[in-house]
């Protein structure tokens, strides 16, 4: 699809699609309105004192990563969440969400909460939870050996450091000693704090690998950041949820008008008519007046002939005759023609009636025959008398025509009416016949066909006939007088089977096909056709050359 075709559906759905933005947009705002901020608190957990070691082994930091998989379903379970709630005190369950960061074994526990500071503390409180329920805690015993080994080594440091103050005081006596008695007294004095101080030291280092051997636990839980109360909401704001609302919104809308237009089968524009029935699209004619309007009211050619719309079916008038006699002058054959369309409430009727005006305005002599005899509309359109015409003409047989040829048989002037355009008569339909098909294609038909071919006064006939598919009235009538065939079709109804098995239907009877007249067209999807229509019909007081 080109891009001018993209533009095109955008302007023909720009309703749906607003309409879709705005309630999408509006839905979102509402929503996301009615909430109130979220802020996330995570604290982090490392599984595992492997990090501690220098050198650990394989087999540690795989168990430390495997098990933080089983402590990130733990910290959501009911025991270690109610725990936390009890020791906080805090006024609901905390929602709480876990993850481990790829290849490691560090779990974050994550807490999502309205208040900033409580999703903090009760994020803290899950983890501290987690880790005292844990089966990694340290056994009493453990814990008590580990007491006294901290107090023994606070006990050894203040011993060193007394004993240090004491070597000090010895090496500066040493210093100013003279006699040699006292100067043994005291070496053996510094000998004896020397040894003291390097078995508080043995001690000490023993009682630290104690605890050290004591506090290394594969299966160990310990907190290594804290969660700090966050500073701004997480989430998307009322804008940034409303705007992707509005995206969402058309999203939608562009894939229904796309499974719309995918769906819909009927022909829109002049592209679609030429490629489908493979016929000339000889005008366009824009959709126009209301759908009140009475058929009088649509004679636009005839109540406003320099408008658009009339200048169109003037370009219909052109077409048509160019593609039937190679020219547009005046001097060309006979122009016959049937006009149908595949069904009903297409606009055949009005089509013909305004084509008949434009030729009659150009200065031709236009005969209009309507030869509709099951819902005849012509007589309405040029407010004329049904009393009598084409039924009642094929009642009787043509009497003898006058000696100059140049009049009409006696009782065909009878059933013709005058029309307010000057070139254009009319045959009405007359009273409604029982066997409409068979009257059509009857050979009194054929001969009164011949009277109007060979009058002078006529140069053009034009057959409204009724849709070629709900009967077969218009067949049967191009059959029967050889006529070329114009059909109608409206923009947005006809569906491409129905026109399809229109032509179809022509052409295995050997009826030839002039062209099509696409009825009804959008404004908004004529693209640039009929651009310079106005440039043509203005009113200025000042005009400039």
């Amino acid at each position: 699809m080109e891009l001018v075709a993209y533009i095109r559906l955008v302007r023909k759905w720009f309703w749906l699609i607003f309409l879709g933005a705005f309630l999408a947009g509006g839905t979102a705002f509402l929503y996301r309105s009615g909430q109130d901020d979220i802020y996330r608190a995570r604290v982090t957990i490392a599984v595992g004192s492997f990090i501690e070691d220098r050198n650990p082994n394989t087999s540690e930091i795989r168990t430390g990563v495997e098990l933080a998989q089983t402590y990130a379903v733990l910290a959501k379970t009911s025991n270690v969440i109610e725990s936390a709630v009890e020791a906080g005190n805090f006024p609901v369950w905390p929602p709480v969400s876990t993850n481990v960061i790829a290849d490691t074994s560090l779990l974050v526990i994550t807490v999502t909460y309205t208040d900033p500071v409580l999703a903090a503390d009760m994020a803290n409180e899950v983890a501290r939870q987690l880790i005292l329920n844990s089966p990694s805690n340290l056994t009493a015993e453990q814990q008590n050996q580990i007491d006294l080994a901290n107090t023994e080594i606070e006990r050894l440091n203040q011993q060193l450091q007394q004993s240090r103050l004491q070597l000090q005081d010895i090496d500066a006596q040493l210093e100013v000693a003279t006699d040699i008695n006292e100067m043994e007294r005291l070496t053996e004095q510094r000998n004896i704090i020397v040894g003291q101080i390097n078995q508080a030291s043995a001690n000490i280092a023993e009682f630290t690998a104690t605890i050290a051997d004591l506090q290394k636990r594969t299966n160990s839980l310990d907190i290594v950041e804290e969660a700090r109360i966050p500073s701004r909401p997480t989430g998307s704001s009322v804008f940034s949820t409303t705007v992707l609302g509005i995206a969402v919104g058309i999203s939608l809308a562009v894939g229904v008008v796309l499974l719309l237009e995918y769906l819909d089968d009927t022909i829109r524009t002049t592209e679609e008519a030429t490629q489908t029935l493979a016929l000339p699209t000889l005008a366009a004619i824009t959709r126009f007046g209301k759908t009140r309007d009475n058929y009088p009211q649509r004679l636009i050619t005839y109540h406003d002939p320099g408008s658009p719309i009339s200048e169109e079916y003037r370009t219909l008038r052109t077409n048509l005759l160019f593609s039937s006699n190679g020219s547009t002058s005046s001097e060309f054959t006979k122009g016959v023609y049937v006009i149908t369309s595949p069904g009903p409430s297409e606009g055949k009727s009005v089509t013909t009636a305004n084509l008949a005006v434009t030729m009659a305005m150009a200065g031709w002599r236009v005969l209009l025959v309507d030869t509709d005899l099951r819902r005849p509309r012509v007589h309405e359109v040029f407010n004329l008398d049904n009393s009598i015409g084409l039924s009642t003409l094929l009642s009787a047989e043509p009497s003898e025509t006058p000696a100059d040829n140049y009049d009409l048989p006696r009782n065909l002037k009878e059933c013709l009416q005058e029309t307010q355009i000057p070139g254009l008569r009319v045959i009405t339909s007359g009273y409604i016949p029982l066997n409409p098909t068979e009257v059509l294609g009857s050979v009194s038909m054929q001969r009164w066909f011949q009277e109007f071919r060979a009058s002078k006064n006529v140069d053009i006939i034009l057959f409204d006939t009724p849709p070629c598919l709900v009967v077969a009235d218009s067949s049967v009538l191009a059959s029967a007088i050889k006529a070329p065939v114009l059909l109608v079709i409206e923009a947005g109804t006809t569906r491409r089977g129905a026109a399809l098995r229109a032509k179809e239907q022509f052409n295995q009877l050997g009826i030839e096909m002039v062209g099509v007249v696409l009825n009804s067209v959008n404004p908004k999807e004529r693209g640039g056709y009929g651009y310079g229509y106005s440039y043509y019909y203005y009113s200025d007081s000042n005009p400039k050359s």
